[in-house]
């Protein structure tokens, strides 16, 4: 069986190569749904700790339930908080997506808390990550070079920052979060409207120029589409709530009808 370590390894080198890479976003909490994900096919999936009642509880048991997959699974934080990404960490997410990541400092600051010294100020005790002392001293040789560093643009700062975002080192690529942007931007939702297509615009350019993997969370398949012919490799394509609630009404709109 692949290891944690070893799938985190596998997706970078996929990302690096320019290969597609699915995700999903999971918001509900029952652990059955990282190994549907798993088993359908998804490469990744991010557990939302940010817009929903999930915590570091909840990663754990989604982590256990994914490990008979090839999932990746990485953490979504309330913020850049450190203390919060280490217990992520240490409960064996193989990365993060990290929100709100607005300027350089705050990108080098995020890589550094994902790793140990002397890359970072990560702090030592992988409970889960470690096997439970089984594999610890393997997971810490190997952890820095592993683990994903994803940041979350969402924000009209971090386009205007987005050059020296992508240039930290250790910055695995980023992902465009199209809300909360488009709301900075002052176009909510108007995925169309220019100001937002140059914004994104200019976060592919800035991954293209400093080799960073280029990812975006996509509203519809037709977006998915347009995406991937622009050459995004990191596509967040949907989540278990979106999933259940677009088949629901699906299902009762089609019958209702009769």
């Amino acid at each position: 069986m692949t290891t944690d370590l070893q799938k985190a390894t596998n997706l970078k080198a996929r990302l690096r190569a320019g290969k597609l890479c699915l995700g999903a976003q999971i918001g509900l909490s029952d652990p059955a749904i990282a190994e549907i994900f798993g088993r359908a096919g998804f490469d990744w999936v991010v557990v939302d700790t940010e817009h929903s009642a999930n915590n570091v509880m909840t990663l754990q048991s989604m982590l256990q339930a994914a490990a008979s997959t090839e999932l990746v699974v990485l953490g979504r934080p309330l913020r850049l908080d450190p203390d919060e990404l280490r217990r992520f960490l240490d409960v064996g997410a193989q990365g993060i997506l990290c929100p709100f990541i607005n300027t350089g400092d705050e990108a080098r600051q995020f890589v550094k808390a994902c790793k140990y010294p002397p890359q970072g100020i990560r702090g030592y005790g992988p409970r889960r990550a470690g096997s439970y002392g089984f594999h610890a001293e393997e997971y810490f040789q190997l952890a820095n070079e592993s683990l994903l560093c994803i940041a979350i643009i969402e924000s009209d700062q971090a386009i205007r920052n987005i050059d020296e975002i992508v240039s930290v080192e250790g910055l695995d690529g980023v992902v465009i979060g199209p809300m909360d942007l488009s709301i900075s931007l002052d176009v909510f939702r108007q995925f169309d409207n220019p100001v937002y297509v140059s914004a994104v615009e200019q976060v592919r350019a800035a991954c293209a120029k400093r080799g960073k993997a280029m990812g975006n969370g996509c509203y519809s398949v037709e977006h998915a589409e347009s995406c991937r012919k622009k050459g995004d490799c990191l596509l967040l394509v949907g989540g278990d709530d979106i999933f259940l609630a677009n088949e629901s009404r699906r299902w009762l709109g089609a019958l209702r009808k009769q």
